[in-house]
């Protein structure tokens, strides 16, 4: 858990004369922690997202500060507070290494000397604590509402306090791999996530439910734009870009977040399924009805009355008719698409068509008969996408 350096920085600029001396970039960094850190080689013991004051006590030599700040960045602070007046001046800090602060977005601030070490950590701590308990109950709600907990009134209840985000909001729920997420990559990607998220300046939760990251995005108009922008994505490692995307619709009320997340599932899946990185629950057409059934007895009897006789021919003869009837319906009942999508002779699609029509005794060229089919394929692969069996 972390707070954001800007909060803390307009919340208390004023109580301890913090000047910064970077620009706005770095302001939207995390800190965990805050530390008091006046020899180099002790930043190897880092643990990362630290704010860190210096007094320069062991400024030994001219480019001390440089080494000091390029360790700071290698092992993953998240900014520097300079003690100045004593061992250090605001004119010892270089324009040069003003700009490589300002290349990396890690921020610089001074405070003077008269300002007690002992004050501002104990408030940012403080603040830093409030700000992880608040973040961590508003997750523990969220999650217990998503999995339909027994609880959930008690948690809806709890989120109309006033102390959370109360506006329009969207679920986009992430995938990074179809292997199982190993738990030591999850706070890496939290953090790079939530460097590029601060960006928005706009109220958002980011979680990990199971091997799925989950970002709630809140907006006070549902009408805004709740896409990220591409140049952030640009910014983020590619070892922290998602391999497919789902979203759900905009809500209103914090009892739509149990649908929210179903909707942002489904969405997910349909983006496995076709291969897009990104869909919308909006987007996902007749799949949005199966989702929407509790049960599954009507798409089963419509997949079986329509598909298993096909299905069972070609287990029996090794033929391959339920995928050519599939090409030949998706592509508009032309046998020449159908050979080039699936590489075969229109001559071989001909007579495997000619074969489902003598062993279906249908007419593929009806609409009517060319939907009901359609729509079988389309359960079919709802019953992959929700590890129900097929026959």
């Amino acid at each position: 858990m972390s707070i954001q350096i800007q909060k803390v920085y307009q919340e208390t600029q004023a109580a301890y004369q913090l000047h910064p001396l970077t620009g706005d970039a770095g302001m939207t960094r995390e800190f965990s922690w805050v530390q008091l850190c006046e020899d180099i080689e002790n930043i190897k013991f880092f643990r990362g997202n630290e704010l860190v004051i210096t007094t320069g006590l062991m400024s030994d030599h001219e480019t001390w500060m440089k080494s000091f700040v390029e360790r700071l960045i290698r092992y993953r602070a998240s900014g520097l507070i300079l003690n100045v007046g004593k061992y250090v001046t605001e004119q010892e800090v270089t324009e040069g290494l003003l700009d490589y602060c300002e290349q990396k977005d890690f921020p610089v601030f001074t405070m003077p000397w008269r300002i007690r070490f002992a004050d501002i950590m104990q408030d940012y701590c403080e603040r830093l604590l409030l700000a992880q308990q608040k973040e961590l109950n508003f997750e523990t709600l969220v999650r217990g509402i998503i999995t339909s907990s027994c609880q959930k009134d008690d948690y809806l209840q709890a989120l109309s306090s006033g102390l959370y985000p109360h506006s329009a909001f969207q679920l986009k729920l992430y995938e990074f791999s179809h292997e199982a997420l190993p738990e030591a990559k999850k706070p890496a990607i939290i953090e790079g996530w939530k460097r590029m998220l601060n960006h928005l300046r706009q109220p958002y939760l980011l979680f990990f439910q199971q091997d799925l990251l989950l970002l709630i995005l809140f907006h006070k108009n549902p009408e805004d734009d709740f896409t990220i922008p591409e140049k952030y994505w640009k910014k983020l490692p590619d070892e922290l870009k998602p391999t497919a995307c789902g979203e759900s619709q905009v809500h209103m009320q914090y009892a739509g977040l149990t649908e929210g997340y179903q909707q942002a599932e489904a969405a997910l899946e349909v983006a496995r399924l076709t291969e897009k990185p990104v869909m919308a629950f909006n987007d996902i057409g007749v799949y949005s009805l199966f989702f929407a059934l509790k049960d599954v007895k009507p798409l089963r009897k419509a997949y079986d009355d329509m598909l298993a006789p096909i299905l069972r021919y070609d287990e029996e003869h090794n033929s391959q008719l339920a995928p050519t009837l599939r090409y030949y319906l998706f592509h508009m009942n032309s046998i020449q698409e159908t050979a080039r999508a699936m590489y075969a002779h229109r001559n071989t699609v001909s007579y495997r068509i000619n074969k489902l029509k003598e062993l279906t005794g249908e007419d593929f060229d009806d609409a009517v008969v060319a939907f009901n089919y359609m729509l079988a394929y389309y359960i079919g692969d709802y019953f992959r996408m929700k590890d129900i069996t097929e026959p």
